[in-house]
């Protein structure tokens, strides 16, 4: 992340295009590297051993997580800063579907060739995959171009107070200083404590299952033997038999293609059809909405299918509705909100929140029926405080957009103490009464450009070329000091 937001800064020289071939380039590399090795006869798949100390292990897996997280929020970002409000309500819904397309072909294809190409081959195609992203960017900008900010119109002397809030840490001053920052925050991850809850509770209800279909046994009627899981020494099952292990995998694998293709189905033909039917504001509320329901049907109904489309429609839902919507949030703030700001939300926020989900299915664990009972009450707050701040959110969303408040966006010609920002409340109202006036032009208090006034609106007749007097249209902080 610090390397991230580092790149980001003006001062980097990199366009915010380009950071897709660098980022690209990396990942490209080290997955090309770690599917090499994977071949090695010690550090590789070759070697059975299990050991914490294995380095590739650990390297594999915070590759991935890290790609996830650093390529996703970088695209989102550069989707929001390249697409206004109707091309986001219009576009966004087909972006996710298209993204689902990936989920499921990408499994479909280890599942077809996994055991004929084997795994370090499976892992060099998606090293190569990385070649294709840089490729279709490259593609994208040539054909369309990307958006430039635009230029400030005066260059002012920089503010020492300021100065310390820019770069890396840029996006938790400007997470701290700003409720709209902080609403999205909620929105794109405390969701996930919900998720974490339900899907450690289907798991261990599948597990549950599972092992009582296909018990482990001290005897083996096939080879006569112990079952691996059977532990001789206590005389009891040390985890599940080699038959109930293949089957929860299968369960597994039918629950990913069935949740990503109803996630498909939903961002492809209802995302941008309810968007542009109930509007966003109403569409935030639904997800959390769906949220609670399904978490208040997991309590009534704790069996392992209700669970299974419990987890089914909140999964498909997350992407169908609730990424598309909280992209759509950051239309109207600023570049560094948009690309700084969103990259410790997309990380640390929903990593965090994971941490949060796991931490009560850990202090429930002991029992499936317990970790229903108290879960489903954890899970049942956080929905029902999504559900106040998506309505929070929305109102604030409608009414920066109509205003045309950028939230984040320094504001060179505003007192010193901030001016126009959502957190001076007071003083945001009256600014926001004085500029829509002013875009009325039916009030006495209205100002008006010089072009727009005629003689007659002047109370006045038209003045000889000699009588003209330069005038000036008031700046922002006029505005600010008359409110």
């Amino acid at each position: 992340v610090a390397v991230y937001n580092h790149l980001l800064d003006e001062k980097s020289g990199f366009r915010k295009e380009q950071l897709f071939y660098v980022f690209g380039t990396f990942y490209g590399v080290l997955f090309a590297g770690i599917a090499y090795l994977l071949n090695h006869p010690t550090i590789g798949l070759q070697n059975q051993v299990e050991d914490p100390s294995r380095i590739l292990g650990w390297v594999s897996y915070c590759g991935i997580e890290s790609f996830g997280s650093v390529m996703v929020s970088l695209f989102w970002s550069f989707a929001n800063s390249n697409f206004n409000l109707k091309q986001a309500k219009r576009s966004y819904g087909v972006m996710v579907a298209t993204a689902q397309l990936g989920s499921i072909l990408g499994p479909t294809f280890v599942n077809q060739f996994g055991h004929s190409l084997g795994i370090p081959t499976c892992y060099m195609v998606g090293a190569g995959c990385m070649l294709m992203l840089q490729l279709t960017m490259w593609v994208y900008v040539k054909m369309f171009g990307v958006a430039e900010e635009s230029p400030k119109v005066e260059e002012k002397k920089e503010d020492p107070k300021k100065k310390n809030k820019a770069g890396i840490l840029e996006g938790i001053h400007l997470f701290m200083e700003h409720n709209y920052v902080k609403g999205i925050f909620a929105i794109s991850c405390l969701f996930m404590v919900e998720v974490t809850i339900v899907d450690y509770t289907m798991k261990v209800l599948a597990k549950d299952h599972f092992s009582e279909e296909y018990p482990c046994l001290p005897h083996d009627e096939i080879t006569g033997e112990a079952m691996n899981c059977w532990n001789v020494e206590t005389n009891s099952p040390s985890g599940m038999s080699a038959e109930a292990t293949k089957n929860f995998t299968t369960f597994m694998g039918l629950f990913g293609q069935a949740t990503n293709t109803l996630s498909f189905f939903l961002s492809f033909f209802g995302t941008s059809a309810i968007i542009r039917k109930l509007g966003l504001r109403l569409t935030l509320l639904l997800f959390p909405s769906i949220c609670l329901i399904v978490i208040i049907t997991v309590r009534m109904y704790p069996t392992l299918n209700v669970v299974f489309a419990a987890m089914m429609i909140l999964k498909a839902n997350s992407y169908a509705l609730n990424n598309p919507t909280k992209e759509m949030l950051y239309q109207p703030t600023s570049s560094s909100v948009k690309y700084k700001a969103k990259s410790w939300i997309d990380i640390f926020g929903a990593r965090g929140s994971k941490a949060m989900g796991s931490v009560v299915t850990n202090a429930f664990s002991s029992s499936a029926s317990e970790l229903i009972d108290k879960g489903s009450l954890v899970g049942m707050c956080v929905a029902s405080f999504l559900i106040w701040n998506a309505r929070f959110m929305g109102k604030k969303f409608e009414e920066y957009t109509e205003t045309g408040y950028i939230v984040g966006e320094s504001n060179d010609d505003d007192d010193a103490d901030g001016g126009y920002s959502e957190v001076s409340e007071g003083k945001s109202k009256n600014v926001e009464m004085a500029s829509q006036q002013n875009d009325e032009q039916d009030t006495s208090c209205a100002y008006y450009e010089d072009n727009e006034l005629g003689a007659e609106e002047e109370g006045q007749s038209e003045p000889d070329e000699d009588d003209i007097v330069g005038v000036t249209s008031p700046t922002k902080k006029q505005v600010v000091e008359l409110v």
